[in-house]
């Protein structure tokens, strides 16, 4: 009889040993998950901060061209004008 218990016990003494390891490595696991998911967030919301920076910018860099046609327009119209005015044209 012995025997039989010492034989059954072994086994399931190994097993929850086992299962108590799984589950503290399953929770240091989800620390290391959850830490790294803080990671992304963050990296995410730098990307996207960077990226509306960008934005501003071109879009100051577009509005400073649309200026500049503007003005060569009307230099464009100013010549016309002369070159018309002279009968150079």
């Amino acid at each position: 009889m012995q025997f039989f218990v010492s034989v059954a016990v072994m086994p399931i003494t190994t097993i929850i040993i086992v299962l108590i390891g799984v589950l503290l490595n399953n929770s240091n696991m989800n620390n290391r998950v959850n830490d790294v998911m803080a990671h992304i967030g963050a990296l995410r919301a730098e990307i996207d901060r960077r990226f509306a920076a960008i934005e501003r910018r071109l879009d100051s860099v577009e509005a400073k061209i649309d200026l500049l046609i503007g003005k060569v327009i009307e230099f464009d119209n100013r010549l016309t004008r002369v070159e018309a005015h002279l009968g150079l044209k």
